[in-house]
């Protein structure tokens, strides 16, 4: 009898997932894609890509390569001359630049709705699959080994391997290492995260100030602050952009403890001595602008067993980090190439799924320690005198492993 084709089982549809079953279809190694969702969230988020977005260009079929831009906040930036803006971070005190990191390689910033939903085409998701428990078939030395992912609608799928690129939450991760290992640490900062409207001067305003890509800053009181845009639906009608705020501050009170439901009242009690265009922002919110609660958590990656090559993770759920130095969606796409690359030997038979998978493994291990060097820069940002010293400072927004 004929050995199986491989087949691998990717849970989660966001980047790394995406990028992984393009990938594997690109060259012929069957896949099923599943997510938990049966609607898109409702909230939408930026990735800045700079170092890995070649690697995510190859994985792509031509296709959709050329589709990229739809996948961008504003269609109508060039990513060249985004990476000539490169990545801001200001003085909030006194809104100057403290220093401006270029990327002459281009900068592309994705909104991850319109990327799921780019670049989703062509791969056959199956939406509402909700991970519930992974079993294993045969020993792991065995020729024949398989494994199979349970869901909560009581379907099953088996096939070679199973890729967790589930998030920072991840159920495949918990499944690998059981509750207590796989949680998040909570970091001990207040986090808010929330988009917003302006009216369409404000917003023309606005938009011609910040940076295009990456505008952030920090403040003496030991506080973080970053501006984005996250949609332009309309180029011509500025009232129609959608911008949102990411703001870190060390937890002081009951208050930021308990994630208490005043937090634009917060905010803007924080917001005093701040410069422009922060400040005009936070004032600018309307009073019913919907910020909801959320916390600032981490995972550093532990060693899991494979079970012989059956069961691996990528992305944030992999290694969960901060955003404090825009290397979360970049690591996703260097473990969906690495992965990809792993299982095309393992197809040409020039090595072992298990002795694949371990290589593997122990690259994302590795990359996990960009975990600790964004911790480190979230701190950074909370610490005013002594930030010229910080990690973004020596290393810019390059990996660690470079």
């Amino acid at each position: 009898m004929g050995e199986k084709p491989l087949h691998v089982i990717v849970v989660g549809a966001g980047l790394a997932g995406i990028a992984i079953a393009h990938g594997l279809r690109k060259h012929n190694i069957s896949c099923t894609i599943v997510d938990r969702e049966t609607v898109p969230r409702d909230r939408a988020w930026g990735i800045t890509l700079s170092w890995a977005l070649p690697l995510l260009e190859g994985l792509l079929p031509p296709e959709l390569v050329s589709q990229l831009q739809a996948c961008q906040p504003d269609t109508s930036l060039p990513v060249s001359s985004a990476g000539e803006q490169g990545v801001l971070i200001r003085d909030g005190l006194t809104g100057d630049i403290k220093i401006r990191i270029l990327y002459p390689g281009g900068v592309r910033r994705m909104q991850i709705q319109k990327t799921k939903r780019v670049l989703s085409a062509g791969l056959d998701v199956q939406y509402g699959k909700r991970l519930v428990s992974v079993s294993y078939n045969g020993n792991d030395d065995d020729a024949e080994k398989s494994v199979t992912a349970h869901f909560a609608d009581g379907t099953t799928e088996t096939g070679t391997l199973l890729v967790g690129c589930d998030g920072g939450a991840s159920q495949v991760r918990r499944c690998l290492l059981g509750e207590e290992a796989a949680a998040q640490e909570v970091l001990p900062y207040a986090f808010m995260n929330f988009s917003f409207s302006l009216p369409a001067d404000k917003a023309r305003w606005l938009d011609s100030v910040m940076n295009p890509s990456v505008d952030v800053a920090l403040h003496p009181k030991g506080m973080y602050m970053g501006l984005f845009l996250l949609d332009k639906p309309d180029l011509a009608r500025p009232e129609t952009w959608v911008f949102y705020v990411l703001v870190t501050w060390p937890i002081a009170g009951k208050e930021d403890e308990e994630n208490s439901p005043n937090r634009l009242e917060r905010l803007r009690a924080h917001i005093d001595g701040w410069a422009d265009p922060y400040k005009s922002v936070v004032e600018w919110l309307a009073d019913d602008v919907a910020i909801g609660p959320d916390w600032l958590r981490i995972w550093h990656p532990k060693e899991w067993d494979n079970r012989g090559g059956r069961a691996t993770l990528a992305g944030d759920a992999a290694h969960s980090m901060t955003f404090h130095r825009g290397q979360g969606g970049n690591l996703a796409i260097k473990d969906a190439d690495e992965f990809v690359k792993c299982m095309v030997d393992v197809k040409e038979k020039k090595i072992s799924l298990k002795d694949a998978m371990d290589a593997y493994d122990k690259g994302v291990l590795a990359r996990g320690q960009e975990v600790e060097i964004s911790r480190q820069q979230a701190a950074a940002f909370h610490d005013y005198d002594n930030f010229d010293d910080s990690p973004v400072f020596k290393m810019g927004i390059k990996p660690a492993a470079s």
